[in-house]
């Protein structure tokens, strides 16, 4: 069994290897709306809002507030 760092370098270059045209996403999101997210490892911002790849900037904090270290635009 590899160990954790092994796990992640393999997802990282299969990632790598499938993903597609990303770099043809829209730029700024097609949706033009950022998602101010808690950084909660069991929250995924697209299954409770819905945007698919490219539709928003999603921004994860500690504690969701909306200060100036928040913001990624």
């Amino acid at each position: 069994m590899g160990t954790i760092v092994d796990k992640i370098t393999s997802a990282n270059a299969n990632y790598a290897v499938n993903c597609g045209d990303k770099g043809d996403l829209a730029m700024p999101p097609a949706r033009r709306f950022a998602i101010l997210s808690c950084m909660e490892t069991r929250l995924e911002p697209a299954q409770y809002i819905g945007p698919r790849e490219g539709d928003a900037d999603v921004i994860s904090n500690a504690g969701v507030r909306a200060s100036d270290d928040a913001y990624a635009l």
